[in-house]
């Protein structure tokens, strides 16, 4: 089953007045929250990982990150005679909001639901067995156990239920930055209700009136840019899924949460150097004036 991983940055607010992106932030030592959040998507068992960056992040982001990261779990397994050999890469692509979204649906939770749109087209481009049948979110700016993942990679895989991470019976639904999963029908559902639930730049039409004529104030048009998730994934329905209670959780999105996590016992240890450093594809040489290879 192919399970996209996706990692929104896109359209982030937070009180850390940086001048680089957030996401660079370390949780320990050499590990900033973006490489968690792909490591996440690695160990969680997604085929592959869609982070969805504007032109302003993308080329930063790629720099710390790369273009694909190998599964932690065929990396080295102890009883192959050729490790190698079984090893599997995980390819990460970049996708930027729709120029049309930007500064009016262009919430931090639309980021994620056009990264699940923009793995739909391109992958349905490329060829039907390649399409996503599900998608797993992870958020750079929540912090738990991710490593405790690894055991439940079958459920997130599961053809027929979601699965999503609770702590303290919260959930994505109640605000929290908590890794879930989603079933195209699921992002359709949410999709469609933010294009319904955000405000437009005219109020209806008037009785007798063919066509709108009266303007919405410039302060509350395009509602949908300011929803938090509690909206935009109002209508995902996580009844019968999947669940794991995460023994500790904290919101780094925010500098008193990020304090708070990093003067706690709660720790996220770094993997090896090998599953996190940014990987290239090579470039293959090529002499523009005799057209040929080089």
């Amino acid at each position: 089953m192919h399970v996209a991983g996706i990692i929104p940055i896109a359209n982030f607010k937070s009180d850390f007045r940086v001048d680089y992106p957030e996401c660079l932030l370390p949780v320990d030592a050499g590990f900033s929250m973006i490489q968690k959040a792909v490591f996440e998507c690695a160990i969680a068992g997604c085929q592959t990982i869609w982070i969805v960056a504007n032109d302003d992040l993308a080329p930063i982001v790629r720099q710390q990150v790369g273009e694909w990261v190998y599964d932690p779990v065929y990396y080295s397994r102890p009883f192959a005679n050729f490790p190698s050999s079984q090893q599997k890469e995980i390819p990460i692509y970049y996708a930027p909001v729709h120029p049309k979204d930007r500064d009016r649906i262009d919430s931090y939770g639309w980021s994620a639901l056009y990264g699940m749109h923009s793995a739909y087209i391109v992958s349905s481009r490329i060829s039907n067995w390649v399409v996503p049948e599900k998608y797993y979110v992870a958020f750079p700016y929540g912090a738990h156990n991710i490593y405790l993942l690894r055991q439940h990679r079958d459920l997130i895989r599961d053809p027929k239920k979601n699965f999503y991470v609770s702590h303290e019976s919260k959930t994505v639904r109640d605000g929290e930055y908590l890794s879930f999963t989603m079933f195209p029908k699921d992002f359709k559902l949410c999709r469609t209700h933010v294009k319904k639930a955000t405000t437009r730049e005219h109020y209806p039409p008037a009785a007798g009136e063919q066509y709108p004529s009266k303007k919405i104030p410039l302060k509350d048009r395009w509602s949908g840019r300011y929803f938090g998730f509690e909206e935009v994934f109002k209508l995902y329905d996580i009844s019968g899924s999947h669940k794991f209670e995460t023994d500790w959780y904290h919101n780094i999105g925010n500098w008193d949460g990020y304090r708070t996590f990093l003067g706690s016992e709660n720790f996220i240890k770094k993997p090896a150097d090998v599953l996190t450093r940014p990987h290239i594809h090579g470039k293959i040489s090529y002499n523009n004036q005799e057209g040929e290879n080089t």
